[in-house]
């Protein structure tokens, strides 16, 4: 037990570094995302081209947020080293399997973005 709670510690800062980045990158697209629909909104155009213009670039938002999330899970996944005491392998086969089912997520929002944009 406290073998787990040192790696923890050592191990927390990553932790934290990477929730941070993706705070940071959540504010982004969302300040963007904002400024986009003031702007949308306050031009001289028609309501059906305003709400399909919005409609495109909150799908587009949508997209981006769930592939920083995912990177940054992915992210964090390569970073953290195994613990100490894993008796089962519990910790590296679910380090695996959430690095191969990122790598499909990540490929899959790429292939929607694209079929989006056509």
């Amino acid at each position: 037990m406290i073998q787990i709670l040192i790696w923890w510690l050592e191990n927390s800062p990553r932790w934290l570094s990477c929730l941070a980045e993706h705070g940071r990158c959540q504010q982004e697209v969302l300040r963007s995302s904002a400024f986009h629909a003031s702007h949308v909104l306050c031009s001289p155009a028609a309501l059906p081209d305003k709400l399909g213009r919005l409609t495109r670039r909150a799908g587009a938002d949508v997209i981006t947020l769930l592939y920083g999330s995912a990177q940054t899970q992915l992210t964090l996944c390569r970073e953290l080293p195994l613990p100490p005491h894993d008796p089962c392998r519990l910790y590296l086969t679910g380090q695996q399997l959430q690095q191969r089912s990122g790598q499909h997520l990540l490929h899959g929002l790429v292939e929607m973005g694209r079929t989006l944009l056509r």
